[in-house]
This record gives C-alpha cells, structure tokens and sequence, in this order.
C-alpha cells in the first residue's frame, strides 16, 4: 500500500503557500531559530491508526482501519507581522479536505484542531485530518 505521508507531502508540496513540508523527524525541528526553518512550513505524521472489528462472521479476515493524519502548521510573527492562523488553515483544508491520498483510502475529512505551542517570534498549530482503509487478511 502507497505511504500517505508521502503521498500527502507531495500533494501539499504542490502549493507556493507553503515554504516547505516535511514528514515528522524530531520535535526539535519546531524551533525556527535553532533550525533555520522558513515559514510557514507544514510537519505531515500519523497520529493514531485505529482498526474495527471484522462483524461479517466468516470468510478472510477484513477490517476497516481510521488512519488520524496530524498536520503541523510553524509559522513565525517576524518584522512584526502578526500570527494569524485561520488563513493558513484554510488554506491547508482547501487541499486536504475531500482529498484522496490513495486510491485504497477514503478521501480526508477533517479532524479536530488546536494551538500546539506559542513561543517568543513563532507558533504552531496541529489540525487533524481523518481517511479509513479495509485491511484484508489475504493481502497483508
């Protein structure tokens, strides 16, 4: 089965709104000034991976799995702009939402989102977006 990371890494790298985006590679690279990150710049991971039961009785094993994509949003207020999230939100929704990672996934619906951290001259942002799968015993 494709990555969804990947794949929605090269999805989101299609839009000039985004400095950069990258794939989860250490909590560290959130700090702008220790990193060099330009801004704004998207971090793509998987938050939760969640299976149901199989209530079909007989037959291969299948099961529907609920994959939770977390997207960070790091931007930073220099020159004094102001840190203003709902735009680059929506941005980011304008891409995702009803967007199908891969043809064994779900389109994206959206999750919950929330402020992660605010520190002197930046600030990130976590939204979640949510597609499911069916996991067939035979084709694991």
């Amino acid at each position: 089965m494709p990555n969804i990371i990947d794949r929605t890494i090269g999805h989101l790298k299609t839009s000039a709104q985004w400095r950069d985006v990258k794939p989860l590679g250490g909590l560290s690279e959130f700090d702008i000034k220790r990193s060099g990150l330009r801004t704004p710049t998207l971090f793509v991971f998987v938050v939760s991976e969640n299976p149901k039961p199989d209530v079909r009785g007989s037959g291969p094993y299948l099961q529907s799995i609920t994959v939770t994509l977390g997207v960070v949003i790091v931007d930073s207020n220099r020159n004094g702009r102001e840190l203003n999230f709902t735009s680059l939100r929506q941005a980011l929704r304008q891409q995702l939402f009803g967007w199908q990672p891969t043809k064994e996934h779900e389109p994206y619906w959206l999750g919950p989102g929330r402020l992660l951290s605010i520190e002197k001259g930046q600030a990130s942002w976590i939204d979640h977006f949510v597609t499911e799968y069916t996991a067939d015993q035979n084709h694991v």
